[in-house]
């Protein structure tokens, strides 16, 4: 009679994804890049250009532990690619970056990239790395030349674990972590407007998105997939509140 009652009792599921109006997207910036090939085939990444690695799996990951982990409001299908040379990036508030190493930006580009930025838009730049790795241009100057040209009144500098971006919703403990690829230690830049809000944040010699992308399929050590977590969603919960 007991088993009885209980198979009464269940009830039939409900969706996980109920929100028809997120309050955030992740939106992922697509750019022009320089060429490519010669570091990832395409028939290693099919026709994945920089800009696009990783996606949409790690865009979906952090989405949805964006909704578990908060009280941010989003929906299955809370993410987007946007394009850089078009005026749509300007309805977004948070813009992903991926291999900013590879930037080769048009006119177009550089002037939008400066308008987003002069309009309070947060930018998250993620997956680039040292010379050494890839025997190629130092990634960061690539950046920095093109944040130079967009907003040359701006600065890119180091970030230590005083910032209040590692702080606004967990609580980190440390910036020491290793990254998916060599022996070089992540670094954390940043670039902010004229009051101290920042609003850029750059991944050097990390790439959180391989985090997000593997944390599900046990492919990485689960304290630095957790620790990428954890800064993402800060960066996140940051932009959405400063």
């Amino acid at each position: 009679m007991v088993v009885l009652l209980v198979g009464l009792c269940v009830v039939p599921a409900i969706p996980d994804w109920p929100e028809t109006q997120p309050e955030f997207i992740f939106a992922r910036l697509a750019v022009s890049n320089r060429d490519w090939e010669h570091h990832w085939p395409r028939y290693v990444l099919e026709d994945r250009p920089p800009w696009k690695h990783d996606y949409p799996e790690s865009d979906e990951l952090i989405e949805s532990l964006l909704h578990e982990l908060t009280s941010v409001r989003v929906a299955k299908d809370s993410y987007k690619i946007v394009r850089l040379d078009k005026e749509e990036i300007f309805e977004y508030p948070f813009l992903y970056l991926s291999e900013p190493g590879f930037l080769q930006l048009t006119d177009k580009e550089v002037a939008n990239l400066g308008e987003y930025i002069r309009r309070g838009g947060f930018i998250m730049a993620d997956d680039f790395r040292t010379a050494e790795f890839l025997d190629g241009p130092e990634e960061l100057d690539v950046l920095r030349d093109y944040l130079a040209q967009a907003v040359p009144e701006r600065k890119l500098e180091r970030l230590d674990l005083s910032h209040p971006i590692f702080h606004s919703f967990y609580d980190i403990k440390t910036l020491d972590m290793s990254a998916p690829y060599g022996e070089w230690k992540p670094q954390f830049w940043g670039m902010s407007d004229e009051h101290g809000r920042l609003q850029l944040i750059a991944y050097y010699n990390n790439d959180i998105g391989d985090y997000w992308k593997y944390l599900d399929e046990g492919q990485a050590p689960l304290k630095d997939s957790t620790a990428s977590i954890r800064i993402g969603v800060n960066a996140i919960v940051y932009a959405m509140t400063h």
